[in-house]
C-alpha cells in the first residue's frame, strides 16, 4: 500500500474497465529493522533455498530432528 493505494510488485495489464476483485486481504508488518542491502541479502539468500528445494536437494525435517538430538 502507498498512499492508500494497491501497489503491485510487477505491471499488470488489464484491459481499460476491467473489474478486479480482491480477496482478502493481509496486511503484512515485516516488523524488521533491515536496511535495503540487509534486505537484499535476505532475499538472495531465499531464491537460493527456494532454487535447491526446486533442484531436490532438501532434507526430510525428521531426519533433520533426528540429527539434531543425536548431536546432544
Amino acid at each position: 500500500m502507498k498512499n492508500g493505494r494497491v501497489v503491485l510488485d510487477e505491471p499488470l495489464e488489464l484491459p481499460e474497465d476491467t473489474e478486479l476483485e480482491v480477496g482478502s486481504l493481509q496486511v503484512v508488518d515485516t516488523g524488521d529493522d533491515l536496511d535495503d542491502e540487509e534486505r537484499e541479502r535476505l532475499h538472495r539468500a531465499l531464491d537460493a533455498a527456494i532454487e535447491s528445494v526446486q533442484a531436490g536437494r532438501t532434507v526430510d525435517g525428521n531426519e533433520v530432528i533426528r540429527r539434531l538430538l543425536s548431536r546432544s
